[in-house]
């Protein structure tokens, strides 16, 4: 159903000289059934290139997706769509997690009873 346990959503407008610490932190995770899907929302500096080379190096697949500049919250709802985890955690592009943060929130996941699952999930 799902192809990943989660994706990491990264909107980004003008963040070239950023991305780099959102980038760097998920290499650094323990837990890696993950994607990492970044919308660029019309940016004019090197944000795509800067994700070509990010690419080359990361331990987990990135998808780049280039828009016109729309706003934040209507890429926020695009990345939702087009998302292929079976959840969905947004970093901001000036942003960094710690090492271990995926593997807490899928322990945390675990940990509750699959009756009590079935309660929240659509």
């Amino acid at each position: 159903m799902f192809e990943f346990r989660f994706t990491v959503f990264t909107p980004t407008f003008n963040r070239a000289d950023k991305l780099h610490r959102v980038f760097e932190s998920l290499q650094l995770q323990s837990f890696l059934d993950m994607e990492w899907l970044i919308i660029d929302d019309g940016s004019t500096d090197q944000t795509k290139s800067v994700v070509e080379e990010f690419k080359k190096q990361a331990r987990f697949p990135i998808r780049y997706v280039y828009q016109n500049n729309t706003h934040k919250f209507i890429t926020l709802l695009r990345g939702a769509e087009m998302a292929n985890g079976e959840f969905f955690y947004s970093v901001d592009s000036d942003d960094e997690i710690l090492p271990n943060a995926l593997e807490v929130l899928n322990e945390a996941w675990l940990s509750i009873a699959d009756d009590k699952k079935n309660e929240h999930t659509v």
